[in-house]
């Protein structure tokens, strides 16, 4: 430290210039930076059951869909089917569109003198009365389609399933079929699906920018109320800017793409740079308002101070590089995004923030610490208080565990996509509308592998789905079986399945004869030896998803028996089996980021000091999830990286033992030691805080809820580690570490 102190005081214009030529080498891979708000970014791909989901969906060509539900006194009036089939037809015709199936040209079969002829259930405009009357009959009687997939019993709504292409541009082709609808429908009418959700996830990512700049503003505020002269707040944005930039440029040079929950590492940066900012420039005007010179000032705040900094930026980083391991790509980005952007602040407060202090006249210093005045008094009144009661303090630190203890055991995780969105948002609302009409907004995928040609086998695949139907939250069922069965009924006018596999066949080479092969091949591969059932279901938390496709399981098991086998895939069931990722990412990165904050903090200083932070910092943790149980906040992605992220965030509250080991050496007593260390440290502490806490604030006010959550229990955490600081640690300390041994480098804290 004391090299890097004399290279940067010697060569201070070479340091300015060396952060401006990076800074816009940064500059140009952040505007490379590719931003993805799809559904799908929230899925671990590498997860075997989500390649099976993918491999599922390239064999029977299903993918993205989008639901439209359109709502009229009479959805079979001549107008409004003339209104829809034009919708059908303009939106069959967009580039990426696979497939569309709506009121009016659902497939309908007749016999037709021994023969099997397929047309549009409306094949043109203007239908007469009759015809309409027969339609309605086709729906009610029709096998496959009695379940109101196409259109309610009552006549008053009616759906349209729009199949999309991955691999075109989803977001544009979703904007161009919502103004395809509003230009034919001019009725109420509401939609849902992963595009639909995506451009809900921009929407609200488009406040994250917003959310940094109300962020910075805070800090610089509270960074101006701490040193009250613009040099506090003009060297520690150049500095939280760096960050920023260097996160960003590292993340579009390699390509890695800005995913939803990722919204949080900028607002991590800045919060966690500006306490980097606020415990150098501390030191630096404490040494002028004791009367020394710039100069002197920059290397005590280096010498005694930068290493300080440089272990805290280090834990920090380290324990938010533990989110690597994630299989999740959102998790893994922010902890990347998070850590290159401290590391960078670390940096940039240790060469570039002293090299512009070096190049500036010195401020006239109107703060001075801990000299009987401002905010000392009453710290150094608590910490006599701390000195007589150290006991009852730390008892009732371990009450408040106790009461943590039990919220913790309330929390009910929940992963779903649909937790992410607030109730009354429009996506909710959407989806809702449409579940109500539909009788599900989004399908689990069941793959059945047996002889689909085998009569007996299509009679247990129905009576799998008629009985799946009374499980709460299923909808309607769609498979092989449903269409060999309207099939049947067509050609023979008997209800029913045909009596023998020959008779199958014969009638399913009829069919493809007279319609699409890719009305077959959706069902089931060509060799009939694998089948595709798509079962609708709600987007409910992943416990509820859990226990539909555990019911369903059940019900497959016993009514297929040894004629097939069968599993579960479809992005909702990924989403039900995220849960346990997500713990197990929560359990690895808090568990991993306790050891190396743990074990970084003790290198550089002394192992029973780490041991007595990181209590302080571990009870924080158990106060912040026991809240989260007691209030009913939900556990979701979001609420998983919270548990490292205090960690890291959370090591300021070194600074007050490292301060009150000086004191301790220097011969102070225990009492006296702690004393001096809430009066002169507990500044920093309170303002360090207030600074965290004030850029965790901008979160709260997000709309994408895992943020939002996120934000009002990090403001908690961080006030709350503030708070233990001031009482638990100096407490523990005078418990614990009464004598506490020589730390392996000198190292004092403001």
């Amino acid at each position: 430290m004391h090299r890097l102190m004399e290279v940067v005081l010697k060569h201070s214009r070479l340091a300015v210039v060396f952060f401006i030529i990076v800074s816009v080498f940064m500059a140009i891979g952040a505007l490379r930076l590719h931003i993805d708000y799809s559904t799908n970014s929230f899925l671990p791909e590498q997860d075997p059951v989500m390649k099976a989901t993918r491999e599922v969906q390239a064999t029977y060509g299903t993918g993205m869909n989008e639901i439209v539900v359109f709502y009229a006194p009479d959805v079979f009036a001549p107008d409004k089917l003339n209104d829809i089939r034009a919708l059908t037809e303009e939106i069959k015709a967009l580039p990426g569109v696979k497939k569309v199936v709506s009121l009016t040209n659902a497939p309908r079969m007749r016999e037709d003198n021994g023969f099997l002829v397929t047309e549009d259930l409306v094949p043109h405009d203007n239908p007469a009365p009759a015809e309409i009357a027969a339609v309605k009959q086709y729906l009610a009687s029709n096998y496959a389609m009695k379940d109101g997939l196409l259109a309610s019993k009552d006549g008053t709504s009616t759906n349209l399933v729009v199949q999309l292409d991955d691999s075109y541009n989803v977001d544009k082709l979703s904007v161009e079929i919502d103004a395809a609808v509003a230009r034919h429908w001019k009725g109420h009418y509401e939609s849902t699906g992963e595009p639909v959700l995506s451009q809900a996830i921009l929407t609200m990512m488009m406040g994250v920018p917003l959310m940094a700049v109300v962020a910075l503003l805070v800090i610089l505020a509270f960074l101006f109320a701490n040193f009250r002269t613009p040099l506090g707040v003009f060297v520690p944005l150049i500095q939280l800017l760096v960050g920023l930039l260097w996160g960003m440029g590292v993340l579009g040079w390699f390509k890695i793409s800005f995913l939803a929950l990722m919204a949080v590492a900028p607002i991590a940066i800045l919060a966690v740079g500006s306490s980097f900012s606020l415990h150098l420039l501390g030191r630096y005007f404490l040494e002028l308002s004791h009367g020394h010179e710039k100069g002197h000032a920059i290397r005590t705040m280096l010498g005694k101070t930068g290493l300080g900094v440089f272990v805290s930026g280090l834990a920090i980083s380290a324990s938010m590089l533990t989110f690597l391991l994630s299989e999740l790509d959102m998790i893994k980005g922010m902890g990347l995004l998070t850590a290159v952007g401290v590391i960078s602040c670390m940096f940039a407060s240790l060469v570039l923030l002293p090299a512009v202090l070096n190049l500036l006249p010195p401020p006239k210093v109107r703060m001075k610490t801990g000299q009987g005045s401002g905010l000392s008094v009453p710290l150094r009144h608590l910490g006599a208080f701390i000195g007589r009661h150290p006991k009852p303090i730390l008892a009732t630190g371990l009450v408040l565990v106790a009461i943590s203890l039990v919220g913790i055991f309330r929390i009910v995780p929940d992963s779903s996509i649909i937790a992410y969105f607030p109730k009354n948002s429009q996506a909710v609302r959407g989806m809702l509308a449409v579940e109500k009409a539909f009788g599900g907004s989004t399908s689990v995928s069941m793959v059945v592998n047996g002889d689909l040609q085998d009569p007996d086998l299509l009679r247990r695949l129905l009576t799998f789905q008629e009985e799946a139907r009374s499980i709460p939250g299923v909808g309607p069922i769609q498979s092989l079986a449903s269409t060999v069965r309207a099939l049947h009924e067509t050609l023979s006018g008997q209800a029913g399945m045909p009596a023998t596999r020959e008779l199958v066949a014969q009638e399913l080479l009829v069919y493809q004869s007279s319609g699409s092969v890719d009305d077959i091949t959706s069902e089931a591969n060509l060799d009939y030896t694998q089948g595709l059932v798509s079962i609708i279901v709600p987007r409910i938390s992943t416990s509820g998803t859990k226990l539909i496709i555990s019911r369903l399981g059940e019900l497959a098991k016993k009514t297929l028996g040894d004629k097939a086998t069968f599993e579960f895939t479809g992005n909702v069931f990924v989403e039900s089996i995220l849960e346990a990722i997500v713990l197990r990412d929560f359990t690895i990165s808090l568990s991993l980021a306790i050891l190396l904050v743990l074990l970084i903090d003790s290198l550089i200083r002394s192992v029973r000091a780490a041991f007595v932070t990181i209590i302080v910092l571990v009870f924080t943790i158990v106060l912040q999830y026991g809240v989260q149980g007691l209030f009913g906040l939900p556990f979701n992605m979001a609420s998983a990286l919270m548990g490292a992220l205090a960690i890291g965030v959370g090591d300021y509250a070194i600074h007050l033992t490292v301060r009150y080991m000086e004191d301790r050496r220097k011969g102070l007593s225990p009492e006296l030691a702690v004393e001096e260390a809430v009066a002169t440290s507990g500044r920093s502490i309170v303002y360090t805080s207030l600074t965290l806490g004030g850029g965790f604030a901008a979160l709260v006010f997000s709309s994408f809820v895992p943020v939002g959550t996120l934000g009002k229990l990090m403001v908690f955490t961080v006030f709350a580690v503030g708070i233990a600081s001031l009482t638990i640690l100096p407490a523990a300390c005078l418990v614990f570490l009464r004598n506490p041994i020589k730390s392996r480098m000198e190292v004092s804290h403001e």
